[in-house]
């Protein structure tokens, strides 16, 4: 004759060895059944208020990121135009940050700025045109208006003179709107970091 199959017992306190009277049954009596049963519940209440918390991050989540792009709708444009502007600057001055004042060509301790040789009042197509921009210490940009005597011969020792007979031409003025300069923002942003990286490897 054969030996009835034998099985521990689920239920983790217990672990006796049983005899099973049916197919699938786990535990040896009824109240390991109780058991194993309110540690199954215990479990799934766990499991649901687990992805119910995680519903709710994901919702605020959603929810924050609707807030703020309804922040970013009523912004002006000039908001959006200065966020450029700081990120092309700060492209700037780090592409340049080993050289000396394209003006003056000094060393210093002191502020430096992402100086534009043709300005951006005068011609705002060229706000951001790298060949335009170079560093430039605090002393000639602000107090010199930008030194251009000096300027001019370092400018054109750096580029070439044919390159800055070119930036000297007529530019067209592009019509940027609120993502053109999103995208620059981005674009300079991005380029700042690559800088980063290519040094810190």
């Amino acid at each position: 004759m054969a030996k009835k199959p034998r099985r521990k017992c689920a239920n983790q306190s217990c672990r006796q060895w049983f005899h099973p009277s049916r197919d699938g049954q786990i535990v040896c009596c009824y109240e390991c059944a109780t058991v194993i049963a309110k540690e199954q519940t215990a479990k799934k209440r766990a499991e649901a208020m687990r992805a119910e918390k995680q519903r709710q991050r994901e919702e605020a989540k959603k929810q924050r990121a609707v807030e703020a792009e309804r922040r970013q709708a009523v912004k002006p444009l000039s908001y959006f135009r200065t966020q450029a502007q700081q990120a092309f600057n700060e492209f700037i001055r780090y592409r340049d940050r080993f050289l000396p004042c394209i003006s003056c060509g000094r060393h210093h301790e002191g502020q430096y700025h992402a100086g534009h040789y043709r300005t951006t009042g005068a011609n705002p197509e060229l706000r951001f045109n790298e060949e335009n921009c170079h560093k430039q210490c605090a002393p000639c940009n602000n107090h010199l208006s930008g030194n251009l005597a000096a300027y001019r011969p370092a400018l054109i020792a750096k580029i070439g003179q044919t390159r800055f007979d070119v930036l000297m031409g007529s530019h067209e003025l592009p019509k940027w709107k609120r993502n053109d300069y999103i995208r620059i923002r981005d674009e300079y942003r991005a380029k700042l970091k690559e800088l980063k990286q290519q040094e810190a490897a």
